[in-house]
């Protein structure tokens, strides 16, 4: 069953036996994305028809991708927002399948759903083996295995953790020096191995999108009838406090590796890509590079960047229009200069007005992302957020409440000044079926409510 791996494993030594990256068995595993149905109230906008779509659970399918690539276990994915299913629904379909390892993406937003499908699914088969990942366990990996069925985690980029994993799973091996893996037995280890970060992101085969029913995913603000998204970069160069996507070193992807996926999904019949980098922007040669590349493979397909107003720069506005791109999301996030200095984000009013000038100028459709509730707003300056946006007038202006998340700045500053209790982010991470995040008027100054 052995493939040839050698040169894509990136952790800075080969430390351990050369065996894990090969299996003697093979093993049916299955990836899920969990159910949203029991998530934290009030974080998601909605629409009067209720319905914004659902787009591709890309986490997983990197990790079903390489594991798929590099072995001969048979990998199957299911997503169960984009079914709409409830936690019995997933563990019926997973059992389905007959698993003997099952991977469930946890997110703190949907950190129920995660936990009782893990519930559901050891009640039921308390032989297979299940391995939790994503966002939440950076924050609570600990809490994580301690409290929740999960017999290991995954921290960090898991497409090489999880590979090793399944292998040792497959040779009866529970090891306590895979990359990344913390099992139930061993607790989470504190090392330089701890979280696992995959250097060389081209090095990475692109998401097999047929691993996941192309037709379930379109957008709202899709003009095409299917939708899927890219990733071509992970991290953050910047330090905003309500974000923790600066906690590690930005690494990209090179444009002929970026331009490849496009190509990919063009022939896939797909027709409009959400490309996720939080700043598209942030490297203007590869931005460039990017573009010139679709043009010259004659890659037709309508796609929407996320950036930050200090990245609009209009002598890569009108090759962005040329190679396709069509929407640009701006995260403005406040109407005021002094909110903006508070939440460490590096722009100010007057860059943000003209970032919306050149969007619309040439032509974008235009999106802008803004918070309310943000720390020591008053009346006044939340009021301001919603003048500027009045002003600039994008095409669609997405408002959203403030939420102090575990393993961030502002959830240091929430703590500090009492605005959230001392483990009010423990609470969010053990289980619990209907959990509020505290509105912000706590951060509001005093008479502003």
């Amino acid at each position: 069953m052995a493939k040839d791996i050698q040169g894509l494993l990136t952790a800075k030594d080969w430390t351990f036996p050369m065996e894990w990256s090969t299996a003697d068995k093979k093993l049916n595993v299955v990836l899920c994305q969990t159910p949203s149905k029991s998530s934290v109230e009030c974080l998601f906008p909605h629409t009067e028809e209720g319905k914004l779509g659902y787009k591709p659970p890309l986490g997983i399918l990197y990790v079903g991708t390489y594991l798929q690539t590099y072995t001969d276990h048979n990998v199957y994915l299911l997503d169960a927002q984009a079914q709409e299913w409830f936690e019995e629904q997933l563990v019926d379909a997973i059992l389905e399948k007959n698993p003997d390892v099952v991977g469930l993406t946890c997110w703190t937003d949907f950190w129920y759903g995660a936990y009782r499908t893990a519930e559901l699914l050891k009640q039921r088969a308390p032989h297979v083996h299940i391995c939790m990942g994503g966002p939440h366990l950076g924050v609570y990996p600990e809490i994580t295995l301690l409290n929740s069925p999960a017999d290991s985690v995954v921290l960090g980029d898991g497409e090489v953790p999880f590979f090793l994993l399944v292998n040792c799973i497959a040779r009866n091996l529970k090891p306590n020096n895979i990359p990344g893996v913390h099992f139930k037995e061993h607790g989470v280890r504190e090392n330089c191995d701890k979280f696992y970060i995959h250097k060389d992101q081209d090095s990475l085969p692109h998401p097999n999108r047929h691993l996941l029913p192309i037709e379930m995913y379109s957008s709202v603000l899709g003009e095409n009838q299917y939708t899927t998204t890219m990733i071509t970069s992970r991290g953050c160069p910047h330090k905003c406090t309500f974000c923790k996507l600066n906690f590690q070193k930005t690494l990209q992807r090179s444009a002929e590796s970026v331009v490849d996926e496009f190509e990919m999904i063009y022939k896939l019949g797909i027709s409009e890509v959400e490309v996720y980098d939080d700043t598209f922007t942030w490297s203007a040669k590869r931005v460039q590079d990017i573009c010139k590349g679709l043009i010259d493979r004659n890659i037709k397909l309508s796609w929407a960047i996320r950036d930050r107003v200090s990245g609009v720069k209009e002598e890569n506005l009108d090759l962005l229009r040329k190679a396709g791109c069509t929407r640009i999301h701006l995260g403005i996030e406040a109407g005021n200069d002094k909110t903006l200095k508070v939440i460490r984000k590096n722009t100010n009013i007057q860059m943000a007005a003209e970032a919306v000038r050149l969007v619309k100028k040439y032509g974008f459709t235009t999106l802008c992302y803004f918070m309310v509730g943000l720390p020591d707003e008053t009346y006044e300056d939340c009021m301001d957020t919603i003048k500027f946006a009045i002003k600039a007038d994008p095409d669609y202006a997405l408002f959203n409440i403030a939420i102090p998340y575990a393993g961030t700045e502002m959830y240091s500053q929430a703590l500090q000044k009492g605005v959230i209790r001392s483990g009010a982010g423990i609470r969010g991470a053990r289980p619990a079926q209907i959990f509020r995040v505290r509105h912000s008027g706590a951060w509001l100054c005093a008479g502003a409510v």
